[in-house]
């Protein structure tokens, strides 16, 4: 076949005979530029090829011979048309019958004016279809088609002047039976409804096809000025590259197993610390055997920032081990629902305010539940035992702050060893555990080197095993979603045998990846415990609001807890505001041990405590009697010199921390902000 252009070739073509393939032979355009038409981008290239499956009519352009305008038609257009053979007019009738009449024609001779034509006080319109049926000497007789439908029968002068054009004497034909006439485009035609004028009609198709290395159908228009070749007999079974998404490759399930080439690597391989995906890279042959079945586990080093996730193949032995926590706060986020937290205290700890409670070390805590104090104010609801105290002896009920500092140790005792699924089905996540036996599959297994690891959370996501062409017997597990690419299937054979050897056993995370996804994770939006509120604030704010408290000290209020909610132990507890009155001048002695002094400001924020009344105090606060380690450092302590106060006048703290200078300088605050502030 020769090549033609792009609209002639998609003109003259039957749908019927679909799909063809052609081959881009030239063009107007670059070799190989990006041409971008109403939205659709295409890149055309000399040698491509085109597997045309679809045509579909966009529009229809109308051209005016005489006047060079052109206009769109609606594919609804209604008006009707007739063929124009011969697009030479005619100066007179005569001319017209010497040129085209033939008396021993069956059809009559059609043609049309294109001016009104006047004759017997009637009126022929322009464009109106005219059929010459006989001669009788000078006269020509015709008849014409009225409004309705009727005829109407006329004797025309053969010396009448005018512009005449030949029609081709078929019957009038709709715009869709215009386009389907075969032949070549544009078609020269006359229609009464656009004028007396000849007209050329062009087709405006939507092309759709497949080509090389896109992934959807491409959408050309055939107005586009390339020259093509039909070469579908010559090519019967040219194979078209389909690239594919390995997340789309998820769905085909009913495709797989089958071999594969990557197009384009990874875009990010911030995943995994492995071997094997450095490998996954363009030109690579794999093979994807089909979706895994295996679910995972989200694991981490307790100590370090070390992160994992183990593969439900996993053959190694866990034992249990007891969580550390560091901070009440910790302790809150570990509480969960049916389930109660048992600690032990491995640390004094003394409350950084009067009415909070302190821990001894060897104090058993039975974390219950969190309860909100006040509108700002969130504490932890605990009962408390001694290691020392007899069975049967009832246990003290404290509310620790959140911001509380400690050392505290879960209470537990299991030596059993388990396996990763019995993990999950007899134990709550998270959990502490430590690996004693090693999985006998793997060559070196990094888990059993470490003394604690958290398993935090079940994954399950989707992966597809999958493993490479030169290796067919160890396989590896793709998440498609965390690691998307571009790759197409290949026609070889697939390799029968199952891989033997699992490299996604134990797959190490990459440490950005790992806070990535526990944003992804299920039910990790759900919020945390409340954080404290900041106790400590700026000096030149707490001396404002000392200086503006004034009158009575309005006394805390707690409610009982079941008569707040109907009686349960996690009901919230709350507490009406309070408007405490200026500290006093003098300090307040208070003897604490180092390790459990919390500051939650910078050491040079000078901080004003006002003591609650006793009389305040809630009913279920209540401080410990320190135990014998406690009363001997206290002693210690006691019996060192103090440090020399700058002020003369004020008591002498057997404290390590120097009170008197806070406040005096909290005092020359308030003089300063009364001067500029006065009340």
């Amino acid at each position: 076949m020769e090549p033609l252009s792009f609209q002639k070739y998609i003109c003259s073509l039957n749908p019927a005979v679909l799909p063809r393939i052609l081959r881009i032979c030239s063009g107007v355009y670059f070799q190989g530029s990006v041409y971008e038409i109403s939205g659709n981008e295409c890149c055309l290239s000399t040698g491509d090829f085109l597997k045309i499956i679809a045509i579909k009519l966009q529009k229809v352009i109308c051209e005016d011979v005489e006047m060079g305008q052109t206009t769109e038609l609606p594919l609804t257009f209604k008006g009707l048309f007739q063929t124009s053979p011969d697009p030479q007019p005619y100066a007179s009738l005569e001319e017209l019958i010497r040129s085209k009449w033939r008396a021993q024609e069956a059809q009559p001779l059609c043609f049309v004016s294109a001016t009104d034509v006047a004759v017997n006080r009637q009126v022929i319109p322009k464009a109106q279809p005219i059929f010459l049926e006989a001669l009788q000497g000078r006269k020509a007789a015709v008849r014409t088609a009225g409004s309705h439908g009727e005829l109407h029968w006329f004797s025309l002068p053969r010396s009448l002047r005018g512009r005449f054009f030949e029609c081709g004497g078929q019957r009038d034909l709709t715009l869709q039976e215009v386009l389907g006439l075969q032949g070549g485009w544009p078609q020269r035609l006359f229609c009464p409804a656009l004028g007396s004028c000849p007209i050329l009609l062009s087709p405006v198709y939507e092309v759709q096809a497949i080509m090389h290395l896109r992934k959807d159908v491409v959408k050309i228009p055939s107005t586009l000025e390339v020259d093509v070749e039909d070469i579908t007999e010559e090519v019967q079974h040219i194979h078209f590259i389909k690239p594919l998404l390995l997340s789309e490759v998820l769905q085909m399930e009913e495709a797989l197993p089958v071999r594969a080439e990557i197009l384009e690597g990874p875009s990010s391989l911030a995943v995994f610390k492995n071997d094997w995906i450095a490998r996954l890279q363009k030109g690579q042959q794999i093979q994807i055997h089909g979706k895994g079945c295996a679910w995972k586990v989200l694991a981490s080093a307790r100590k370090g920032t070390r992160h994992f996730l183990l593969s439900s193949a996993y053959q190694g032995r866990f034992r249990r081990r007891p969580r550390e926590f560091t901070t009440a706060y910790e302790l809150a986020a570990s509480l969960q629902a049916s389930q109660r937290l048992r600690v032990v205290v491995t640390q004094d700890c003394e409350g950084h305010e009067e009415d909070m409670p302190s821990l001894s070390v060897g104090d058993r805590l039975e974390v219950r539940c969190l309860l909100q104090a006040s509108t700002s104010t969130t504490v932890l609801l605990c009962n408390r035992s001694s290691i020392e105290e007899e069975e049967g002896e009832e246990s003290e009920e404290l509310m620790l702050p959140l911001d509380l500092r400690g050392s505290f140790v879960e209470e537990m005792c299991d030596s059993k060893k388990y396996s990763l699924a019995e993990i999950l089905e007899q134990l709550p996540l998270p959990c502490d555990v430590k690996v004693v036996a090693k999985d006998p599959s793997l060559t070196r297994d990094m888990l059993s080197s470490f003394s604690a690891l958290r398993l935090e959370v079940r994954v399950t996501e989707p992966f597809l095993v999958s493993s490479f062409c030169e290796e067919p017997n160890k396989s590896f597990e793709i998440p498609p979603r965390w690691l998307d690419m571009s790759l197409f299937f290949t026609e070889e054979p697939v390799h029968p045998q199952a891989p033997s050897t699992d490299w996604s056993r134990v797959e190490e995370l990459k440490e950005p990846f790992y806070y990535h996804l526990l944003k992804q994770l299920p039910g990790s939006s759900a919020p945390p415990p409340p954080r404290p509120p900041r106790r400590k604030e700026a000096v030149g704010k707490a001396g404002l609001r000392t200086a503006k408290a004034t009158g009575p000290e309005k006394a805390k209020v707690w409610h009982d807890p079941a008569q707040g909610a109907g009686g349960r132990d996690d009901a919230p507890v709350g507490r009406c505001p309070q408007t405490p009155d200026p500290p006093p001048p003098l300090p307040r002695p208070c003897i604490q041990s180092k390790a459990c002094i919390v500051s939650l400001q910078p050491p040079s924020l000078p901080v004003s405590k006002s003591p609650l009344s006793q009389k305040t105090r809630s009913p279920f606060i209540a401080r410990s009697t320190p135990n014998e380690y406690s009363m001997h450092l206290r002693l210690q302590r006691a019996s060192q010199p103090s440090k020399t106060p700058k002020d003369k006048g004020a008591e002498t703290s057997d404290s390590d921390h120097d009170y008197e200078t806070v406040d005096e300088d909290l005092q020359k605050t308030i003089c300063k902000m009364q001067t500029v502030f006065p009340f």
